[in-house]
Parts: structure tokens; sequence; C-alpha cells
């Protein structure tokens, strides 16, 4: 589990590992030995740790961090962040307690959000009901309905899985964003059906839930299958027997992030129409600025 750096070098990064080990340690009152023994590292490996002439793998950071009951964050250099006024605003927020944290969240929303005005975003897994829900919603408000990924392939020129091909997943998230900033220029009412994975894009994702109101469409993992299969799409099957399992756990990844969309609808617990009319109802409270609907 240990592992020294090249030749025991005082690599760049590794001195300030060692800081804040160090200082961690002294919060604690922990002696290196103690904390050896709590996180089942050698305390010589610590003290190399602590001189900056080692680099402690993700396993072992995890391990210090655990025994001195402080976040994996607080040994990385920057608390992992990318420069020193993001590390000191992210070390500010781990401070505050469950109550301040969340009136902040809300301010933050609050200044950082532009006009959303008319546009509505459906967030969710395949299968939920995004385009169905969407296409229908989309009728009954007199507004456009649009996929994003049928947007992105038409400004790329080609399906999704050629734009991966020869672009990658940095090629997809830049095609993403730029789609979304055309529909939030040109468009102040219509409903979008945004892709599961979206939220893998802390920007994109950030950016969506600031410029249009957000919906969460919600189902239980046997409908989003039984529904994608419905659909013609048999590849979450294709004699992969650990398909549903793999489903439920991109689905608990993902359902934090969600969560944070302005509204929640489960699609599994009423027949469509009663989903489209529960639906509309929360989406009008919204947009008459009665505020966030769980």
């Amino acid at each position: 589990m240990e592992a020294f750096g090249a030749a025991g070098s005082r690599a760049q990064g590794f001195p300030e590992m060692g800081e804040r080990l160090r200082a961690a340690r002294a919060a604690a009152g922990a002696t290196r030995k103690e904390l050896a023994a709590a996180s089942g590292t050698s305390e010589r490996y610590i003290a190399h740790v602590e001189a900056g002439t080692a680099n402690p793998s993700v396993a072992v950071l995890t391990a210090l961090a655990s025994a001195l009951v402080v976040p994996v964050a607080e040994l990385l250099p920057l608390g992992g962040e990318r420069d020193q006024r993001t590390a000191e605003a992210v070390a500010a927020v781990r401070r505050l307690n469950g109550r301040r944290l969340g009136l902040l969240i809300d301010q933050l929303r609050a200044s950082s959000a532009v006009d959303r005005a008319s546009r509505i975003v459906l967030l969710g897994m395949r299968g939920a009901g995004k385009s169905s829900m969407g296409q229908a919603l989309a009728r009954r408000l007199g507004c456009p309905f649009v996929e994003l990924t049928r947007v992105v392939e038409d400004s790329f020129g080609g399906e999704l899985r050629l734009l991966m091909e020869l672009e990658g997943r940095a090629g997809l998230r830049h095609h993403q964003s730029v789609a979304w900033e055309r529909l939030v220029e040109t468009h102040e009412r219509l409903v979008v059906a945004a892709p599961g994975g979206v939220v893998a894009d802390v920007t994109l994702y950030d950016r969506m839930l600031d410029t249009a109101h957000s919906v969460w469409l919600m189902a239980d993992p046997e409908d989003h299958m039984a529904r994608v299969v419905a659909q013609g799409d048999l590849r979450p099957m294709s004699g992969d027997r650990r398909a549903m399992t793999n489903l439920r756990a991109i689905l608990r990844a993902r359902s934090a992030e969600y969560a944070r969309a302005q509204v929640h609808v489960d699609t599994s617990r009423q027949d469509p129409q009663a989903t489209l009319d529960l639906l509309e109802r929360r989406l009008e409270r919204l947009c008459a600025g009665a505020g966030s609907t769980g």
C-alpha cells in the first residue's frame, strides 16, 4: 500500500502533503506511532510522507484521513483544488454546519441564476419518460420540444457514437455545452430532454439548473429497463446478466445530482396522463414564482 516517489525525491506537491499531514496530526494530538497504529501504515512511512519524500497512494491517504477523522482533501495540495482562492473557498464551505450550508447553497443559486424564463429541462435516466412526457408537456404549453442529444447530432453532422469515436468524452461535452447555450440564446419558452449522463459534466449541469426550470423524472429501475426495451433498444440486456445491477448502481450514483432539480415527479406511481397533469400543475406554480417543489 505504501509507495515512494522516484528515488525518494521531493517531488512537486509532496512537501505540501507532508505539511498538511503534520498539521492534521498535530490538531488531533496524535503521535506518529498512534497514527500508524490507527491507519495501518508504518511509522517510518508516515515520517517520509511528512518529510515530503514519499508519494502516498489514494489508499494510504484515505487510511490516514480516516484515522485523523478529516476529509481526504485536507491532506491534498490546495485541498485538491485548482487554485488558492478556490481552495480557501472550499475549505470555508467544509466548515459550515448543515443549516448554514443549506442557506449558502440557496444564496449562491439565487445570485448566480439568470432569468430561467419559461425554459424547462427534463432530467433522469433513460426510460424515465423524458421524450414522451416532454413532447406531451410541450404540446400543452404550446412551445417547442427538443432532445439535447438530437441537437448535438444535428450540429455535429453525425450520430453520437461517431462523435465519441472521433472526439471522445471531452468533445461530447463541448458540443453539449455549445448546443445548450444556443438553445438559451434563441428560446425563452421550450422543453428540453437532457441526456441521462449530463450530471457528470458539473459545469454544464450547473448552467442548466441556472438557466431553466428543472424536473427530475424518476422511475423504478424495473420500469427504466422495461421502457427502454419496449422502445426496441435491446442493448441494456445484450446477454449481460448484471444489467439490472448495473442500472441500479448508475441510478444510485446519479440520484444526488438529479435531486438538485426543482421538481421531482415519479413516473412509476401513476399513469402517463396523471403524471402529465401533476407535472403541469407543479411547473405552473414554479414558473409563477412559487419557488422549489419537491
